[in-house]
């Protein structure tokens, strides 16, 4: 079955990402670490095969931007709509009229999941209408759907979701039982989003290291480390 991956991804403009992390990071600082978090995640995902990778970009007319950061063997798209709800709505219907049967949907901000979560969403979703993954912030990291169930639970999932909020993760799930579609459920994870989650992922990262796990986020461990000794 034909699988496609999308990105949720933003052009690493300062004042335009990672905003939260101010002013712990100053603007430049925050957008520097977000490209780190994009090309470490792209190059990560390229390693799964048979599956198609898409980036998903905002604002309009990054394309050019990200294609130097991420490269030109992946597919970019806009991303189309007023809010995040219409903009999933419309990621989803560009994957199904462009024949995909799994539709999976990943956003940039943590770039230590571990690429077995995605492989076990894609697996699920042979018997399962809906992939989830939730966030620690009470949100989701990943969303994925079986082309056989698209219609019966898009946009409808999306619609009237307090976006941005600890409640998008519970609101979704309601959604997901009043249409009673059947759900893979995977493992929680984490974003990085606030000053106290940048402090987790250095933790995290230096614990991988200490225990002699494989840290595939090279880019972003070393520009943290270097931003934490101007901003301890």
């Amino acid at each position: 079955m034909s699988t496609c991956l999308i990105v949720f991804a933003k052009n690493p403009i300062p004042n335009q990402v990672k905003t939260r992390l101010l002013p712990k990071l100053s603007a430049e600082q925050a957008a520097l670490l977000y490209r780190a978090f994009l090309t470490d995640w792209c190059e990560k995902l390229t390693e799964l095969s048979n599956v198609d990778l898409v980036v998903a970009y905002t604002p309009p007319g990054s394309q050019p931007d990200l294609q130097i950061l991420i490269g030109e063997d992946v597919t970019y798209i806009p991303q189309i709509g007023t809010d995040l709800g219409t903009r999933l709505t419309s990621a989803t219907q560009w994957a199904s009229e462009n024949g995909y049967e799994k539709i999976v949907i990943v956003g940039s901000d943590s770039p230590t999941l571990p690429l077995s979560y995605i492989l076990e969403a894609i697996a699920g979703l042979d018997s399962r209408d809906i992939a989830i993954g939730p966030s620690m912030d009470g949100g989701y990291y990943l969303i994925g759907f079986s082309i056989e169930s698209l219609n019966k639970i898009v946009p409808s999932i999306f619609e009237e979701i307090a976006w941005s909020t600890p409640q998008v993760f519970q609101q979704t799930i309601e959604r997901i039982d009043t249409v009673k579609a059947t759900l893979k459920l995977l493992p929680p994870w984490y974003d990085v989003d606030t000053p106290e989650d940048l402090a987790f992922l250095h933790a995290h990262l230096s614990a991988m290291q200490i225990a002699d796990a494989t840290v595939q986020a090279v880019k972003t461990q070393n520009i943290l480390l270097e931003l934490l000794e101007e901003n301890p």
